[in-house]
Protein backbone atom coordinates (compact mmCIF):
# COMPACT_ATOMS: atom_id res chain seq x y z
CA UNK A 1 0.00 0.00 0.00
CA UNK A 2 0.71 3.73 0.08
CA UNK A 3 3.60 5.59 2.05
CA UNK A 4 1.00 7.07 4.72
CA UNK A 5 -0.89 3.64 5.05
CA UNK A 6 2.80 1.92 5.82
CA UNK A 7 3.64 4.81 8.31
CA UNK A 8 -0.33 4.06 9.83
CA UNK A 9 1.43 0.67 10.10
CA UNK A 10 4.16 1.81 12.13
CA UNK A 11 2.13 3.77 14.33
CA UNK A 12 -0.59 1.32 15.46
CA UNK A 13 2.60 -1.09 16.12
CA UNK A 14 4.05 1.15 18.22
CA UNK A 15 0.38 1.76 19.84
CA UNK A 16 -0.56 -1.47 20.19
CA UNK A 17 2.62 -3.22 21.95
CA UNK A 18 3.43 -0.35 24.03
CA UNK A 19 0.05 -0.71 25.17
CA UNK A 20 0.47 -4.19 25.82
CA UNK A 21 3.64 -3.71 28.23
CA UNK A 22 1.30 -0.53 29.92
CA UNK A 23 -1.34 -3.34 30.48
CA UNK A 24 0.55 -6.32 31.76
CA UNK A 25 2.22 -4.03 34.37
CA UNK A 26 -1.34 -2.97 35.04
CA UNK A 27 -4.78 -3.63 33.76
CA UNK A 28 -6.25 -0.40 35.02
CA UNK A 29 -3.45 1.37 33.67
CA UNK A 30 -5.11 1.68 30.48
CA UNK A 31 -8.30 2.84 31.54
CA UNK A 32 -6.30 5.31 33.48
CA UNK A 33 -4.18 6.86 30.53
CA UNK A 34 -7.56 7.27 28.64
CA UNK A 35 -9.30 9.21 31.38
CA UNK A 36 -6.29 11.56 31.84
CA UNK A 37 -7.48 15.08 31.69
CA UNK A 38 -4.74 16.93 29.47
CA UNK A 39 -6.66 20.67 29.87
CA UNK A 40 -9.78 22.55 30.27
CA UNK A 41 -11.30 19.05 30.73
CA UNK A 42 -10.05 17.03 27.78
CA UNK A 43 -9.07 13.49 27.95
CA UNK A 44 -7.06 11.44 26.27
CA UNK A 45 -9.93 9.38 25.07
CA UNK A 46 -11.78 12.69 23.62
CA UNK A 47 -8.84 13.43 21.47
CA UNK A 48 -9.01 9.38 20.51
CA UNK A 49 -12.34 9.85 19.62
CA UNK A 50 -11.96 13.14 17.42
CA UNK A 51 -9.22 10.67 15.55
CA UNK A 52 -11.42 7.72 14.92
CA UNK A 53 -14.38 10.42 13.66
CA UNK A 54 -12.19 11.72 11.32
CA UNK A 55 -10.83 8.66 10.00
CA UNK A 56 -13.86 7.36 9.34
CA UNK A 57 -15.34 10.77 8.00
CA UNK A 58 -11.95 10.90 5.48
CA UNK A 59 -13.83 7.46 3.58
CA UNK A 60 -17.69 8.61 3.42
CA UNK A 61 -17.23 12.12 2.50
CA UNK A 62 -16.74 11.86 -1.40
CA UNK A 63 -14.58 15.50 -1.83
CA UNK A 64 -12.08 13.82 1.08
CA UNK A 65 -11.88 10.54 -0.67
CA UNK A 66 -8.27 10.33 -2.63
CA UNK A 67 -7.69 6.44 -3.16
CA UNK A 68 -9.05 3.62 -5.12
CA UNK A 69 -9.16 1.25 -2.50
CA UNK A 70 -11.35 2.86 -0.35
CA UNK A 71 -12.92 5.53 -2.72
CA UNK A 72 -13.96 3.24 -5.47
CA UNK A 73 -17.75 3.59 -4.36
CA UNK A 74 -17.66 7.30 -5.56
CA UNK A 75 -17.70 8.48 -9.13
CA UNK A 76 -14.42 10.39 -9.11
CA UNK A 77 -12.57 6.88 -8.99
CA UNK A 78 -14.70 5.06 -11.92
CA UNK A 79 -12.37 5.15 -15.01
CA UNK A 80 -15.05 3.12 -17.26
CA UNK A 81 -13.80 0.65 -19.62
CA UNK A 82 -14.83 0.42 -23.39
CA UNK A 83 -17.59 -3.05 -23.82
CA UNK A 84 -16.49 -4.28 -20.58
CA UNK A 85 -18.12 -7.83 -20.34
CA UNK A 86 -21.31 -7.71 -18.75
CA UNK A 87 -21.50 -11.23 -17.94
CA UNK A 88 -18.31 -12.03 -16.77
CA UNK A 89 -18.95 -8.83 -13.92
CA UNK A 90 -22.59 -10.21 -12.76
CA UNK A 91 -20.38 -13.16 -12.34
CA UNK A 92 -18.09 -11.64 -10.34
CA UNK A 93 -20.75 -10.03 -8.47
CA UNK A 94 -22.37 -13.44 -7.20
CA UNK A 95 -19.05 -14.65 -6.08
CA UNK A 96 -17.64 -12.01 -4.57
CA UNK A 97 -21.14 -11.18 -2.60
CA UNK A 98 -20.61 -15.28 -1.53
CA UNK A 99 -17.57 -14.70 0.21
CA UNK A 100 -18.44 -11.44 1.60
CA UNK A 101 -21.28 -13.13 3.44
CA UNK A 102 -18.64 -16.26 4.76
CA UNK A 103 -16.73 -13.42 6.05
CA UNK A 104 -19.77 -11.57 7.62
CA UNK A 105 -20.84 -14.57 9.04
CA UNK A 106 -17.02 -15.66 10.69
CA UNK A 107 -16.60 -12.17 12.42
CA UNK A 108 -20.16 -12.39 13.89
CA UNK A 109 -19.81 -16.05 15.03
CA UNK A 110 -16.40 -15.68 15.95
CA UNK A 111 -17.14 -12.21 17.87
CA UNK A 112 -19.79 -13.65 19.42
CA UNK A 113 -17.88 -16.36 21.16
CA UNK A 114 -15.16 -13.61 21.99
CA UNK A 115 -17.25 -10.93 23.38
CA UNK A 116 -19.28 -14.15 25.60
CA UNK A 117 -16.09 -14.92 27.00
CA UNK A 118 -15.37 -11.28 28.40
CA UNK A 119 -18.82 -11.33 29.63
CA UNK A 120 -19.03 -14.82 31.17
CA UNK A 121 -15.45 -13.61 33.11
CA UNK A 122 -16.37 -9.87 34.04
CA UNK A 123 -13.43 -8.54 32.27
CA UNK A 124 -13.45 -4.85 32.90
CA UNK A 125 -13.48 -2.03 30.04
CA UNK A 126 -9.49 -2.32 29.56
CA UNK A 127 -9.93 -5.76 28.24
CA UNK A 128 -12.48 -4.77 25.91
CA UNK A 129 -9.66 -1.75 24.59
CA UNK A 130 -6.88 -3.82 24.38
CA UNK A 131 -9.36 -6.42 22.14
CA UNK A 132 -10.01 -3.42 20.04
CA UNK A 133 -6.06 -2.06 19.85
CA UNK A 134 -5.61 -5.74 18.59
CA UNK A 135 -8.13 -5.28 15.51
CA UNK A 136 -7.13 -1.28 14.93
CA UNK A 137 -3.44 -2.70 14.17
CA UNK A 138 -4.41 -5.94 12.78
CA UNK A 139 -6.51 -3.45 10.30
CA UNK A 140 -2.70 -2.27 9.14
CA UNK A 141 -1.45 -5.67 9.24
CA UNK A 142 -4.16 -6.78 6.72
CA UNK A 143 -3.60 -4.15 4.38
CA UNK A 144 0.41 -4.12 4.47
CA UNK A 145 1.54 -7.47 5.27
CA UNK A 146 -1.16 -10.45 5.04
CA UNK A 147 -5.03 -10.43 4.93
CA UNK A 148 -6.46 -13.48 5.85
CA UNK A 149 -9.66 -12.59 4.68
CA UNK A 150 -8.49 -12.13 1.39
CA UNK A 151 -6.37 -15.42 1.42
CA UNK A 152 -8.79 -17.80 2.92
CA UNK A 153 -12.15 -15.77 1.78
CA UNK A 154 -12.07 -13.23 -0.60
CA UNK A 155 -9.71 -14.59 -2.59
CA UNK A 156 -9.33 -11.06 -4.24
CA UNK A 157 -6.20 -9.77 -6.26
CA UNK A 158 -5.87 -6.90 -3.83
CA UNK A 159 -6.55 -4.47 -1.62
CA UNK A 160 -8.00 -1.62 -4.32
CA UNK A 161 -10.65 -4.74 -5.80
CA UNK A 162 -11.35 -5.76 -2.16
CA UNK A 163 -15.07 -6.31 -2.00
CA UNK A 164 -15.41 -5.40 1.87
CA UNK A 165 -12.82 -2.91 2.44
CA UNK A 166 -14.72 -0.54 4.00
CA UNK A 167 -16.11 -2.76 6.55
CA UNK A 168 -12.63 -2.45 8.74
CA UNK A 169 -14.40 1.15 10.55
CA UNK A 170 -16.98 -0.79 12.06
CA UNK A 171 -14.66 -4.51 12.49
CA UNK A 172 -11.94 -3.02 14.63
CA UNK A 173 -15.23 -1.16 16.58
CA UNK A 174 -16.63 -4.26 17.15
CA UNK A 175 -15.60 -4.70 21.40
CA UNK A 176 -17.16 -1.26 21.93
CA UNK A 177 -20.66 -3.14 21.84
CA UNK A 178 -20.22 -3.81 25.09
CA UNK A 179 -18.93 -0.80 26.71
CA UNK A 180 -22.30 1.15 26.06
CA UNK A 181 -21.73 4.92 25.86
CA UNK A 182 -21.73 8.12 23.51
CA UNK A 183 -18.51 8.01 22.96
CA UNK A 184 -18.42 4.34 21.59
CA UNK A 185 -21.31 3.85 20.17
CA UNK A 186 -21.53 7.23 18.26
CA UNK A 187 -18.13 5.77 17.03
CA UNK A 188 -20.27 2.37 16.03
CA UNK A 189 -23.33 4.34 14.36
CA UNK A 190 -20.34 5.87 11.79
CA UNK A 191 -19.42 2.53 11.47
CA UNK A 192 -22.04 1.73 10.91
CA UNK A 193 -22.98 3.76 8.45
CA UNK A 194 -19.73 3.58 6.43
CA UNK A 195 -20.51 0.06 5.89
CA UNK A 196 -23.90 0.48 5.16
CA UNK A 197 -23.15 3.22 2.35
CA UNK A 198 -20.42 1.58 0.72
CA UNK A 199 -22.92 -1.60 0.68
CA UNK A 200 -25.59 0.42 -1.09
CA UNK A 201 -23.26 1.76 -3.56
CA UNK A 202 -22.12 -1.54 -4.57
CA UNK A 203 -25.66 -2.72 -4.85
CA UNK A 204 -26.17 0.30 -7.22
CA UNK A 205 -23.07 0.80 -9.27
CA UNK A 206 -21.24 -2.49 -8.86
CA UNK A 207 -19.25 -1.87 -11.61
CA UNK A 208 -17.17 0.50 -10.04
CA UNK A 209 -16.00 -1.94 -7.67
CA UNK A 210 -14.25 -4.23 -10.66
CA UNK A 211 -11.12 -4.57 -12.45
CA UNK A 212 -13.63 -5.76 -15.48
CA UNK A 213 -15.64 -2.76 -16.06
CA UNK A 214 -12.95 0.41 -13.76
CA UNK A 215 -9.78 1.01 -15.45
CA UNK A 216 -8.35 2.63 -12.14
CA UNK A 217 -8.75 -0.79 -10.44
CA UNK A 218 -7.05 -2.55 -13.01
CA UNK A 219 -3.14 -2.81 -12.77
CA UNK A 220 -2.55 -1.28 -15.01
CA UNK A 221 -4.44 1.96 -13.88
CA UNK A 222 -3.63 1.34 -10.28
CA UNK A 223 -1.54 4.26 -8.66
CA UNK A 224 -1.61 2.65 -5.38
CA UNK A 225 2.45 1.08 -4.36
CA UNK A 226 1.31 -2.00 -3.13
CA UNK A 227 3.13 -5.15 -1.97
CA UNK A 228 1.05 -6.86 -4.79
CA UNK A 229 2.75 -4.85 -7.88
CA UNK A 230 6.50 -4.73 -6.60
CA UNK A 231 7.56 -4.70 -10.48
CA UNK A 232 5.44 -1.96 -10.20
CA UNK A 233 7.04 0.05 -7.70
CA UNK A 234 10.68 -1.11 -8.39
CA UNK A 235 9.85 0.36 -11.82
CA UNK A 236 9.09 4.05 -10.33
CA UNK A 237 11.33 3.98 -8.14
CA UNK A 238 13.85 3.84 -10.81
CA UNK A 239 12.55 6.29 -12.80
CA UNK A 240 12.68 8.34 -9.32
CA UNK A 241 16.24 7.82 -9.11
CA UNK A 242 16.97 8.80 -13.39
CA UNK A 243 15.37 12.05 -12.70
Amino acid sequence: MDKKSRINLVLRTILFFSAIIIFIDNPNNINNILNYELIFNIKVYHICWIYLVNDILKVVIPSKSKNTYNGKLFLKHYNERNNYNQDRLQAEIIEANKSALNVALFWIGANIIILYVFLKLKLNSSYLIMLFLFYFWADMVCVNVWCPFQALFMKNRCCNVCRIYNWDHLMYLTPFILMPNFWTYSLIALGLFSLIQWEYQYKKHPERFSGISNMNLSCAGCKNECRFNKKKVEQKTKKYKEV
